[in-house]
């Protein structure tokens, strides 16, 4: 494939692990435990459309819109400088949750509030953090993978390359919350935090993304003041 067929991350060391990119309209669950960075992934990646004059929206359910430009600024990413190409939703959970309640929306009228916000952006990018928070407004385990698959299609029928985090129970070989996000989506990035000696060793991978002969081994990477860096000709050693 042509350099331009692909959707870079932003990340130069994960695009070599993908071999180029991200394919165009893929929905994509980047999972890990919490601070592992999963969150400065999906903002590094939509910020890098950004940089190329492309609309993004980045969806979060963990915190404020404010809090999280305050977070996003300690990385080295200041969103208030992306001349209007992002479009950041926010706000607690216990806020959609108390919404559906009072209006007793369901998983339908969700999908449609975000349809609207995409197409109201104009967006070739989506981050939605986190899809686990996403599907805690669920009761139901099939109602659970009933929405995210609606949600992953609808976004790729709109032509949205789009990041979906997904936190993971500490200690575990997991790579989704409730075990069923990774058969529905199209690719699995995963972000490892293990111990060696007194110390933490970060390490991420490509665990499956349909469509693209990436690589398979696990490589190092760095949470820094100007993001993430990976480093996939580096061994990591756990």
């Amino acid at each position: 494939m042509k350099e331009k067929d692909f959707v870079d991350t932003g990340i130069a060391g994960l695009d070599s692990m993908l071999g180029g990119g991200l394919l165009p309209g893929r929905v994509v669950l980047v999972s890990g435990a919490s601070g592992t960075g999963k969150t400065t992934l999906a903002m590094q990646f939509v910020l890098s459309g950004a940089r190329q004059k492309e609309q993004g929206v980045f969806i979060t359910l963990e915190q404020s819109k404010d809090k999280l430009v305050h977070d996003m600024a300690a990385v080295g990413f200041d969103i208030t400088k992306s001349d209007g190409h992002i479009t950041l939703v926010g706000g607690s959970l216990s806020d959609v949750m108390r919404f559906q309640s009072i209006t007793r929306a369901n998983w339908k009228d969700f999908l449609v509030e975000i349809e609207e916000i995409v197409k109201h952006a104009k967006a070739k990018r989506v981050a939605i953090d986190s899809v686990n928070l996403f599907l805690m407004l669920f009761r139901e385990d099939d109602e659970r993978r009933q929405a995210l698959l609606a949600l992953a299609n609808m976004l790729s029928k709109m032509g949205c390359t789009a990041l979906l985090t997904c936190e993971v129970r500490e200690g575990t070989k997991d790579i989704s919350w409730y075990g069923f996000e990774e058969f529905v989506v199209d690719g699995v990035i995963t972000l490892y935090s293990m111990m060696q000696e007194s110390s933490f060793l970060q390490g991420i991978t490509v665990r499956k993304m349909r469509g693209l002969g990436h690589m398979k081994n696990i490589a190092p990477y760095k949470i820094t003041g100007k993001g993430i860096v990976v480093y996939p000709d580096q061994p990591f050693i756990s």
